[in-house]
């Protein structure tokens, strides 16, 4: 079995490859110390199962080489420490459906068993019931806008794959940190028959293609011109986030009546009061319902603000958004 051993955590990583390299089954192909380092390896190597710790899973990353994992069949067994020390909130959260093993448990045989119980757990969490729209006759001026935080990266990852290589315009902001931002559009760009591409200041926004930030260093938005093009932003950070949801979805007022802009589960309010501004404007608005939410905050937040006309299960999210663009053409 081919393993990659994940931890920031002085010689944690050594301990454990340390344990399993003495069984003739087992073989630590890397050992490694950040996210980043992890994702680059088990993307281009796919090993058997990553060994990551606690606290790197504590991370927000976690969750876009969470998602990669399950899409690659790779096995991900969380390796605690000391006894509640590593259970804060996110961890829990973003962990839900990882196998747990203590570091002093750590053995070949209690490895196998984990394995086992994460595949069967990514069986039952695993979305078999893919389809990709066709036929369908999309308005060219019409413009999906998408933001998404805590969780989104799965929700993301079912939305889009109902998308057709023909799908309208589509501008989506993940609260992601800016060293994962092309991790993600290679993520997504799997799970779609779209493409899925960086925003380039000055493009035109064109059918067929799904737009995000290239890094955290700028805003996604729209310039205010005539033909919709591409704006990267250098501004301040919104709500503590760049790109921000409310920076792209206040960038596409003047064109909100070509708009169907979508808040999916995310912690916290970014994106709340541009899709209130955008309704008011003219844009059809929907938000993702808090039963199928990782987090209902910011759908929340922006129901409140009374920003949403339509509230739909994440199952439902892809079709309504195609369904919205192709009504809204023949209005």
């Amino acid at each position: 079995m081919r393993l990659l051993v994940a931890s920031s955590l002085p010689g944690m990583a050594d301990r454990v490859a340390a344990r399993l390299n003495g069984s003739a089954a087992m073989h630590v192909e890397k050992v490694v110390c950040s996210l980043s380092q992890t994702y680059d390896f088990a993307e281009h190597h796919k090993p058997d199962c990553v060994l990551l710790s606690a606290e790197l899973a504590d991370c927000p990353e976690f969750e876009l080489l969470g998602s990669m994992l399950k899409i690659l069949k790779i096995g991900c067994i969380i390796v605690t420490g000391a006894p509640n020390a590593d259970r804060r909130r996110r961890v829990l959260m973003m962990t839900e459906g990882f196998e747990r093993l203590p570091e002093e448990d750590l053995t070949e045989v209690a490895l196998r068993e984990a394995l086992v119980s994460d595949c069967e757990m990514q069986l039952l969490n695993c979305s078999t019931d893919r389809h990709v729209s066709s036929g369908a006759d999309y308005d060219k001026k019409r413009l999906i806008l998408i933001g998404a935080s805590t969780g989104g990266v799965d929700a993301l990852l079912d939305v889009l794959s109902y998308f057709p290589k023909d799908c309208p315009p589509t501008l989506i902001v993940q609260h992601t940190g800016g060293r994962f931002a092309r991790s993600l559009i290679r993520l997504l760009d799997g799970c779609t028959a779209a493409n899925v591409c960086a925003g380039v200041d000055g493009a035109t926004i064109e059918p067929g293609n799904v737009y995000l930030a290239p890094d955290d260093g700028v805003h996604l938005q729209i310039q205010p011109t005539r033909t919709p093009r591409i704006l990267l932003s250098t501004a301040d950070l919104v709500f503590g986030h760049r790109p921000s949801i409310d920076a792209l979805f206040d960038s596409a007022k003047h064109i909100a009546k070509n708009v169907t802009a979508a808040l999916l589960t995310g912690m916290g309010r970014d994106g709340a009061h541009g899709i209130a501004e955008l309704r008011r404007a003219g844009a059809h608005t929907i938000g993702q319902d808090e039963a199928s939410c990782v987090v209902y905050g910011m759908p929340r937040v922006a129901a409140e603000l009374g920003g949403i006309d339509e509230v739909v299960p994440l199952v439902k999210m892809g079709p309504t958004l195609l369904r919205s663009a192709e009504m809204r053409a023949r209005v």
